[in-house]
């Protein structure tokens, strides 16, 4: 299985999936971390998101990592998070910032989703 973190620096899990640099992707067997990558998706240049719709930055957000089965992040828009699950990727929002520590906590079945930390178009960011 593929999890997904998204970062803006490789070691802490961002606060707010749409400004993503980057994902680092940890491929888990048995409970275990058994490798991992760095995927550049390019700085977000588009600062507070200046197109309302978001449409392309987001796709692109998730063309990088259709092929993980969860995404993890500090928050997110509602609108990325139904496009994320449309391709049958879990979404978890925590407030866990250490990459290595959301990795230990999805591992053991102990990272908890936090609904709360979605939120709707032009809602605030976490």
């Amino acid at each position: 299985m593929k999890i997904a973190l998204a970062t803006l620096n490789g070691k802490t899990v961002t606060g707010h999936f749409g400004r993503t640099k980057a994902f680092v992707v940890v491929n888990l067997a048995d409970g275990a971390e058994a490798g991992r990558e760095v995927r550049d998706v390019g700085s977000c240049t588009q600062g507070d998101h200046p197109d309302p719709g978001h449409r392309r930055r987001h796709h692109d957000l998730v063309d990088t990592v259709r092929d993980c089965q969860v995404v993890i992040a500090g928050g997110m828009g509602l609108p990325v998070q139904d496009r994320l699950q449309g391709a049958g990727i879990e979404v978890v929002l925590t407030d866990i910032r250490s990459i290595d520590e959301a990795v230990q906590q999805y591992a053991a079945g102990t990272l908890a989703h936090d609904a709360d930390r979605a939120h709707s178009p032009g809602g605030d960011h976490h």
